[in-house]
């Protein structure tokens, strides 16, 4: 047979002492890499958008589409990318 054990508490103590039962056990809990952080290259941003290189380095150089140069690589932020490409409502959905 369990031991059983009664003990008295106040709601706010109750209270407290879930929360930080809740908030321990969820910072042992790995955060998974966010999405918008991801990086892209030119290939990948015409791929997803069903587009050609050239159209790509043609958004590049109107503005139209941020991007990151590294050393002489081209990378996209893949947030950045979709909350630019949401002015055009071609592209909205592609999320």
């Amino acid at each position: 047979m369990e031991d059983q054990l009664l003990v008295t508490l106040k709601v706010n103590e109750l209270k407290n002492l879930i929360e930080e039962s809740v908030t321990n056990a969820l910072s042992k809990i790995p955060q998974p890499k966010k999405e918008d952080d991801t990086l892209l290259r030119r290939k990948d941003i015409s791929k997803l958008f069903s587009v050609s290189l050239v159209t790509v380095t043609q958004w590049m150089k109107t503005g139209r589409l941020p991007y990151h140069r590294i050393n002489s690589r081209i990378f996209f932020k893949r947030g950045e990318v979709f909350q630019a490409m949401e002015i055009n409502p071609k592209y909205k959905n592609l999320k």
